[in-house]
């Protein structure tokens, strides 16, 4: 469980509960309220997952590899950024969101996607 207090999921999880605070107070900066909870969503569900495989295979060190991240921006991007819009107006295909899903992995993979001694 120790994944879970990384502190940068930890301040991904905390930047994101901020922001919906702000969103549900009616309070929208532009590109927080548009690309912030993309941006950290990768982070977070990625932690998640990896602390979800860590305690199946009881191995701290285990890391996800680099092509389930790669399948993870795919799957949102194919359903937040181009399946729901197809079925809801309340979405909004947006190419800038996939590139936050990108970053957001890149961030996951490269800090919190480390084995734990």
């Amino acid at each position: 469980m120790r994944t879970l207090r990384h502190p940068v999921f930890l301040i991904c999880l905390i930047l994101f509960c901020i922001n919906q605070v702000l969103e549900l107070a009616h309070i929208y900066i532009e590109y927080l309220f548009s690309y912030l909870d993309d941006l950290l969503s990768m982070p977070i569900v990625l932690t998640i997952i990896l602390t979800a495989e860590r305690l199946y295979f009881s191995d701290n060190r285990f890391v996800l590899p680099w092509h389930y991240t790669l399948a993870a921006v795919v799957l949102f991007s194919i359903f937040f950024e181009w399946l729901f819009p197809l079925f809801s107006q309340r979405h909004t295909a947006d190419a800038w969101d996939m590139a936050a899903y990108a970053i957001g992995a890149v961030l996951f993979h490269f800090s919190i996607n480390k084995p734990l001694p």
